[in-house]
């Protein structure tokens, strides 16, 4: 039998400006939109959440996911998700029956894991300054870009699943808190911005195989490959594989990250 859960879309402060403009109510209207987009990364988390409930801890430690972000999801949305016995999802919109969100979950090695590149650029790098604008033109494809550092302390962790997300697993909060999926998800963004400078954008696909659960309270690497960059329909995507490791060199996860890094606008 199919597992069903409903939850209520929620951002905070969807009217204020935002560093990406779709996630605040103006700048996403100015491209066409209803209004405020909710973060890819952040409705995959409240997705995650549900099949770590579902499949248990373990799917953290070796599991994986592939979820396409197929339609907008706006603050307020009443969604539902359906997770199938076979690991298939669908994340739609009660309001209109839309689904937002298609994909599919799993235990153990995802089948596509050895299509993820790995990287060999291991050492933090800095930030080029100024960072130059990504384009078609100069989207480095086939590189490997710079490695970023990045510490997630035990308060800011907390604080990450309890206003983002709306957390309510204990396994994301306290002692021995773990790295939250959304988290996880949300990294390949601003491994990007760290060498280039680019938006707004919206995040299109991913694949996530997670390689060991990690407690938080440590710092991370996340390093990577730019796949491809190509345009359709208007829009400029770009494609990354990465790696996160933790303080120790430990894979925790890799990531296959699509996203449009140039929207086409709509509004007119």
């Amino acid at each position: 039998m199919p597992s069903r859960h409903h939850f209520r879309a929620f951002m905070e402060n969807p009217d204020e400006e935002k560093s990406n403009a779709i996630h605040s109510t103006s700048g996403a209207k100015d491209y066409g939109f209803q209004g405020a987009l909710v973060g890819g990364a952040t409705v995959y988390g409240w997705v995650a959440s549900w099949i770590v409930e579902t499949l248990g801890k373990q799917w953290l430690n070796f599991g994986w996911a592939r979820v396409r972000f197929r339609q907008p999801v706006y603050p307020g949305n009443e969604l539902e998700l359906v997770l199938d016995d076979d690991g298939t999802i669908d994340v739609h919109r009660d309001v209109d029956d839309v689904s937002c969100i298609s994909g599919q979950v799993g235990q153990g090695e995802a089948p596509w894991l050895g299509d993820i590149r790995i990287p060999s650029r291991r050492p933090p790098e800095s930030m080029p300054d100024p960072l130059p604008h990504l384009t078609l033109a100069n989207a480095p494809v086939g590189q490997e870009l710079r490695s970023r550092e990045v510490d997630l302390s035990v308060a800011d962790a907390e604080a990450y699943a309890r206003h983002k997300q709306g957390e309510t697993l204990d396994c994301f909060y306290g002692s021995g808190a773990l790295v939250h999926p959304a988290w996880i998800a949300e990294q390949p963004i601003h491994w990007l911005h760290h060498s280039y400078d680019y938006g707004p954008s919206i995040h299109a696909e991913s694949r996530i195989q997670h390689l060991c659960s990690a407690e938080v309270g440590q710092s991370f690497c996340v390093a990577g490959t730019c796949r491809d960059a190509y345009e359709r329909n208007g829009h400029h995507y770009i494609v990354n594989d990465t790696e996160i490791r933790d303080a120790g060199g430990i894979a925790i996860a890799r990531v296959q990250h699509t996203a449009i890094f140039r929207v086409r606008n709509t509004s007119g």
